[in-house]
């Protein structure tokens, strides 16, 4: 009972401490690139992609296939919008679900790839495979390549706060109030819990 109620509790505190990374697919100015490229997340974080105009996506890669979809792996679809003030109201997140194996990604729409739209979470420590490397053999890729999944596998879109996918691995971390107070509640109880476990 003891190891079910700190076990519990722990999850808990852990859910509670979650980061959502952001990142911007392309910019007001109209340049292919994702701010940041590359960036370090922990397990169970999430990495949220919002969109400027006009027509980007984002799409998980191997490095060794840049522009092309890595089997099984995220695919936002794209996202049209023709504000050029504001990103679009839909965002993509992707949870992290392996903090020591790189996820590489990639825009799908025309030559964007080739043009160095890449990216990476948690990119090796040491070794070849950089974040320059990826883009230099991006731009040597002879096509580039949509998935053929549906728009918001292997992760979550919403619109303005609200979950469109029809199916995904993770949740869009919410920015209301609500949300907040759940979290402040989880990690209230976990830390509940633990002092519990060590008062009995």
């Amino acid at each position: 009972m003891h190891f079910s109620t700190i076990f519990a509790a722990s999850a808990m505190a852990s859910a509670a401490f979650a980061a959502d990374h952001k990142v911007l697919v392309g910019t007001k100015a109209g340049d292919l690139v994702f701010k940041p490229d590359s960036l370090k997340a922990a397990e169970g974080d999430t990495v949220t992609f919002s969109f400027w105009p006009k027509n980007h996506s984002v799409a998980q890669a191997t490095f060794a296939n840049p522009c092309q979809p890595m089997q099984n792996g995220f695919w936002s679809g794209f996202v049209p919008t023709t504000d050029m003030e504001a990103v679009a109201p839909t965002t993509f997140t992707y949870e992290v679900k392996n903090a020591s194996a790189p996820v590489w990604f990639y825009c799908t729409q025309g030559k964007h790839c080739q043009n160095g739209m890449v990216g990476v979470i948690n990119p090796p420590a040491s070794g070849p495979n950089t974040i320059e490397a990826f883009k230099n053999a991006s731009e040597k890729a002879t096509e580039n390549v949509s998935p053929t999944s549906t728009a918001g596998s292997g992760g979550n879109l919403s619109e303005n706060g609200t979950s469109t996918s029809g199916s995904s691995s993770s949740s869009s971390p919410a920015a209301t109030g609500a949300a907040s107070h759940l979290a402040g509640s989880a990690m209230f109880a976990g830390m509940t819990g633990l002092f519990t476990f060590f008062m009995l």
